[in-house]
C-alpha cells in the first residue's frame, strides 16, 4: 500500500467515527483515556469486575481448634499447643499461660508462636470458645513473626471469668480457636513460593548429603566385596575370653560372661560360661552359650575352644544356627570338669581359662544378604537424620539449708552456679520468707541469667525434689532471659505445703534441680558463637 492509499483509509477511518460519535444529532462531547478504557470494558464485561475486592486483597483463615487442660492445676505454668501447619507450609503453636505471664497473675496469657516455615507479616485471631456464641473472647491482630518469635496477649481474660462464666468444659479444660493468614493475598502468595524454594533447598541438602554418604559405603562395600570374591567362604572372627578366679566362681554356683565382641558385619556377641554347668551338667560338665546382643538375625556357624598349652588337647565344639536376638546356643556338657581341673586347662597362677569363640555366617551368599540389610539400616539411619536434633538439658542440684532461720530474716539466697555447656552462667534466686505477693506465706523462686548472651531463648525447668519423685513439684516452659533479670514465681509454694506434704527435710533442707537447655540446635549454635564473639571482644 502506498502513501496515498495509506492516508485515504485513515481519511475514511476519521469519518466513520465522526459519524458514529455524532447520529444522535449532538456534539461531540471530549471523552478521556479513562471513560473511553471504562466504554470498552463495559462491553467486554472485565472479569474483575466480577469478583469482590476482599477476595482479591486477603485470603481465607487457616483455623485450628485447641484443647488447653490443666486449667485448675495451681503447678501449671505454661501449657503447650501441639504444632499445626497452615495452607503455606508454616508450623504454629499456640503458648497459653493459666497463671498469667511474668507479671500478672490475675489473667490467662495467650501467644501465638511460630515454629518453623516462612518469617513475614501475618494477621491471627485467638478465640476463647463459650457455649454462648455471644460470650466468647476474641482478639485479633497483624503482626511481624520471626521463626522462634511469639507475639500475643498478656491480659487475655481475668482467670476469674475463665473459671466462674462456664468458659471451662466438663474435664477442666478449655477450647481455643487459632486462626492464621498471611496479611494479604500477594503475601500469601509470595510466602508460598518462599516455603517451596525453602522446602526444595532442603530436600536437595538432605538428597547430596545421603548421596555422598551412600557412594562413601558403596566404595568400602566394594573394597570389601573384593576381598571376600577371593575366597569360598567367610573367614571367621575370632575373640578370646580369660574366665578368672575359676574356682571361686564354680564354688559359688555363678554363671560368667564375656565383654561384648563385634564381628566384621557390626554384630555384637557374648559367651556366656557355667563354671559349675547349668541344668542337667550341673556339678559335672562345664557349660559354655554364645548370645546375639544385637545385628542381623540369621544363620551363623559357630565354633567355641577351651585352650591347653597342648593344642591336641583344647577342646574344640562347632555347631551352626539361626539366631535371634538376645536368643543363645551352645552346649551344657561342653567339658567335663573332672577332666577340667586334671588335665592341665587351669593356669594356677592366675585361677583362669583360657577361651576363644568365633563366628561366621554360614557362606559367602549368606554375609552378602546380612550386607543389605545392613544398607537398609543405613539408609534407615539416613531418614533419621531428617528429625530435628534437640539439646541435652544441662542439671545442677542445690541444697537450700537452714529454711527456717532463712524464712525469719526476710533475705534471699542464691543457689550455686549452673554453668552450661555454652559456657553461660544460671543461678536461682530464693527467697524464703516470699517476694511481692508471696512475701509471709508463699517460698519465691527465680531463675538469673548472670553471664551470657542477653535475649537468648532457653527451655527451662525448676523442679522442688521430694522424696516421691511424682510428687516433685516443676515449673518448666520457654523464656526469652536478659542478662541480670530475674524472671519466676513469687507464689512457687505455700508453706503449709513444704511442712504438711513432705517436702522440708527433717535436716531442715529443701532440695531443688535446674534444668536449662535451648530450645533447638540451630539457636544453640548461634548463642555459642555469639558468647565466644563477646569473649574475645572482653579480652581487647
Amino acid at each position: 500500500m502506498d502513501m496515498d492509499e495509506r492516508k485515504a483509509a485513515l481519511k475514511r477511518a476519521m469519518i466513520s467515527s465522526s459519524e458514529d460519535d455524532t447520529s444522535l444529532g449532538k456534539e461531540t462531547p471530549f471523552v478521556t483515556v479513562q471513560q473511553r478504557k471504562g466504554r470498552i470494558d463495559a462491553k467486554k464485561g472485565k472479569i474483575g469486575d466480577q469478583l469482590p475486592t476482599t477476595m482479591l486483597e486477603k485470603s481465607e483463615y487457616d483455623s485450628n481448634i485447641i484443647t488447653i487442660c490443666n486449667i485448675r492445676d495451681p503447678t501449671t505454668s505454661i501449657v503447650l499447643s501441639k504444632q499445626y501447619t497452615d495452607t503455606v507450609g508454616s508450623r504454629w503453636r499456640l503458648n497459653v499461660y493459666p497463671k498469667g505471664n511474668n507479671t500478672n497473675y490475675r489473667y490467662l496469657s495467650t501467644y501465638v508462636e511460630l515454629c518453623d516455615g516462612v518469617a513475614g507479616r501475618y494477621q491471627y485471631i485467638v478465640e476463647l470458645l463459650h457455649k454462648d456464641a455471644d460470650r466468647q473472647v476474641k482478639f485479633q491482630s497483624e503482626d511481624h513473626f520471626r521463626v522462634g518469635e511469639i507475639r500475643g496477649y498478656q491480659k487475655f481474660i481475668r482467670v476469674k471469668r475463665v473459671l466462674e462464666e462456664g468458659y471451662l468444659n466438663d474435664d477442666g479444660s478449655i477450647s481455643i480457636r487459632l486462626s492464621i493468614r498471611p496479611a494479604t493475598l500477594a503475601l500469601r502468595c509470595q510466602y508460598q513460593e518462599e516455603y517451596q524454594t525453602l522446602k526444595e533447598e532442603k530436600i536437595l541438602f538432605q538428597f547430596n548429603s545421603q548421596l555422598s554418604q551412600h557412594l562413601t559405603k558403596i566404595r568400602t562395600l566394594r573394597e570389601e566385596n573384593s576381598g571376600l570374591q577371593s575366597i569360598a567362604y567367610p573367614e571367621y572372627n575370632s575373640n578370646i575370653f580369660v574366665m578368672r578366679n575359676f574356682s571361686s566362681l564354680r564354688q559359688n554356683n555363678e554363671d560368667i560372661c564375656s565383654d561384648n565382641s563385634y564381628d566384621d558385619l557390626g554384630c555384637c556377641w557374648r559367651l556366656i560360661v557355667f563354671p559349675n554347668g547349668d541344668k542337667e551338667g550341673q556339678g559335672e560338665w562345664l557349660s559354655v552359650y554364645l548370645r546375639l546382643l544385637e545385628g542381623i538375625p540369621g544363620s551363623y556357624e559357630y565354633c567355641v575352644e577351651l585352650l591347653h598349652n597342648d593344642p591336641i588337647k583344647t577342646v574344640k565344639m562347632e555347631g551352626t544356627q539361626s539366631f535371634e536376638i538376645q536368643e543363645r546356643f551352645g552346649w551344657t556338657n561342653f567339658a567335663r570338669l573332672d577332666m577340667v581341673c586334671a588335665s592341665g586347662f587351669i593356669n594356677e597362677e592366675h585361677d583362669s581359662l583360657y577361651f576363644r569363640f568365633s563366628l561366621r555366617p554360614p557362606n559367602y551368599k549368606a554375609k552378602c544378604e546380612y550386607q543389605q540389610l545392613l544398607r537398609v539400616d543405613a539408609k534407615r539411619e539416613n531418614e533419621m537424620l531428617k528429625r530435628e536434633l534437640i539439646p541435652a538439658y544441662s542439671t545442677i542440684t542445690y541444697t537450700l539449708r537452714n529454711f527456717s532461720e532463712m524464712q525469719q530474716k526476710e533475705g534471699f539466697v542464691y543457689s550455686d552456679p549452673l554453668v552450661d555447656d555454652l559456657g553461660f552462667t544460671w543461678r536461682l534466686l530464693i527467697y524464703a520468707n516470699g517476694h511481692n505477693e508471696g512475701r509471709g506465706c508463699h517460698l519465691s523462686v527465680f531463675l538469673i541469667l548472670f553471664e551470657g548472651v542477653t535475649g537468648s531463648r532457653f527451655e527451662y525447668r525448676v523442679e522442688l525434689l521430694h522424696r516421691n519423685p511424682v510428687a516433685n513439684i516443676k515449673m518448666e516452659g520457654v523464656n526469652v532471659f536478659k542478662l541480670k533479670k530475674i524472671w519466676g514465681w513469687p507464689q512457687y509454694i505455700h508453706h503449709d505445703r513444704l511442712r504438711d506434704e513432705g517436702y522440708l527435710n527433717e535436716d531442715d533442707t529443701l532440695e531443688f534441680r535446674l534444668s536449662i537447655c535451648p530450645p533447638d540446635i540451630k539457636l544453640k549454635c548461634e548463642y555459642q558463637q555469639e558468647f565466644i564473639r563477646k569473649l574475645k571482644e572482653s579480652q581487647k
